[in-house]
């Protein structure tokens, strides 16, 4: 038996070597066998890296990580019998990816990005000069739309930060995304991360041995856009809500979307410094608003903002709601991750000066596929991403956003005509 340069025994050809390392806290990449048993608590993207535990996670890893990420750890052993078939398709955008990082696709154009900053805050001076100027016209009412413009804008600067796009410090970053998410949006940054990360991992996925379901993709009680997250929706509340899903999307999406975000986020948040954030974001949106005369004109600028910042949780779902979902054992055997996320998005048609309303997330094939890839690399990198597709008969979805919208609503309408209380 051969040792590692740590001692530790590397494994055999016997058949149960695999089982022994599946039985400890260990996850495949690139043939080897990796220990993370001590590993998982300190995990950065959060507890999503379990379910690949006993699983070869080359490609999520690889699309997740630079390879100087494994510099300094030593596998514990060889994969022998865990060798899942060859996916051309996944070879292809495995290659691609590494053309991409060598002509300088991850590279970041700061010059772009102050450009963004500089629109960002614009919108929001044009809002507080609205209100503390015309605090008694009706034009003030104007402010509330640039203010949801500055949140719709500030939430992709926590997208783009959170992935470690920006600096790809993760540490830089992570200040970044609690600034611009927390702060500047209203909703912590480190909470989304966490269920961001999953989301990307395991895209339009459950696994019902282990009671799970793409957060970002499952909605408790509201609706249900596809039939393997029926088993989840099992009592008479879930029945009603659901049929008649197709409905309530896009009222809820609009008018209750920030609300809900944010009180799941002040739920689960239990960082103090995400805490403090949050608090110092309700101080400064106070302050602007005690600019405004009487309590229900404030109740009325902040029903405008939240409202038409509705818009961005509808962008946030019309990209994965009418796709197909998968079970997470497939994922790791049958369906190699890149062929997943191919079948997972669609992309929006927009002409290039659309591309800031999008925040990049038009082009969501290529973010999900290269998520460390900053956006304003989107466009170019989508081209090669869909000769990829062509190539490998793998069908690159795409289509405008009012089909999308269209298509969405009826998924949702397809669903809440078939569900059952018991779909096994």
């Amino acid at each position: 038996m051969d040792l590692n340069g740590n001692g530790v025994a590397l494994a055999t050809n016997k058949q149960s070597d695999d089982q022994n390392y599946i039985d400890r806290q260990c996850i495949g990449i690139d043939g080897y066998w990796y220990d993370i048993t001590k590993f998982i608590p300190f995990h950065p993207g959060g507890d999503v890296i379990k379910q690949f535990v006993g699983k070869d996670a080359s490609a999520v890893f690889h699309a997740f990580h630079k390879d100087s990420v494994l510099k300094h750890r030593k596998p514990c052993g060889k994969m022998q019998e865990i060798k899942p078939e060859v996916d051309e398709a996944g070879v292809a955008f495995t290659q691609l990816g590494k053309k991409f990082q060598n002509d300088g696709y991850y590279d970041v154009d700061y010059f772009w990005y102050s450009r963004k900053f500089l629109v960002a805050f614009l919108l929001l001076a044009i809002s507080v000069t609205l209100v503390v100027k015309y605090s008694t016209s009706p034009i003030v009412y104007a402010g509330a739309v640039f203010l949801a413009a500055f949140w719709q804008q500030c939430g992709f600067f926590m997208h783009d930060f959170e992935h470690n796009q920006f600096t790809h410090n993760r540490k830089i970053d992570s200040w970044m995304g609690t600034f611009f998410g927390t702060f500047c949006f209203g909703v912590s940054g480190s909470w989304w991360r966490k269920e961001h990360f999953v989301h990307h991992a395991l895209t339009n996925s459950v696994d019902y041995s282990q009671n799970f379901a793409d957060p970002q993709m499952k909605q408790d009680v509201i609706w249900a856009q596809n039939q393997k997250l029926w088993p989840y929706y099992q009592n008479r509340l879930a029945w009603l809500c659901i049929k008649i899903q197709h409905i309530t999307f896009l009222p809820l999406c609009v008018f209750v979307g920030r609300v809900a975000i944010m009180k799941e986020a002040i739920l689960h948040e239990r960082s103090p410094r995400e805490l403090i954030a949050t608090a110092l974001h309700w101080v400064w949106i106070c302050h602007l608003l005690s600019y405004l005369p009487t309590y229900t004109t404030i109740a009325k600028f902040y029903a405008i903002a939240a409202i038409c910042e509705g818009i961005l949780h509808i962008q946030l779902l019309i990209s994965h709601y009418a796709k197909a979902f998968h079970e997470v054992p497939d994922i790791a055997t049958n369906i190699h991750w890149y062929r997943m996320q191919v079948e997972s998005n669609i992309d929006i048609i927009t002409p290039w000066w659309l591309d800031w309303f999008h925040g990049g997330l038009n082009f969501h094939l290529v973010h999900h596929l290269y998520p460390r890839m900053p956006r304003h690399n989107y466009r170019r990198a989508t081209a090669l991403v869909k000769k990829v597709c062509e190539q490998h008969n793998l069908k690159y979805d795409h289509c405008g956003w009012f089909e999308a919208v269209k298509r969405t609503l009826s998924q949702l309408k397809l669903m809440s005509v078939h569900f059952t209380l018991d779909p096994r």
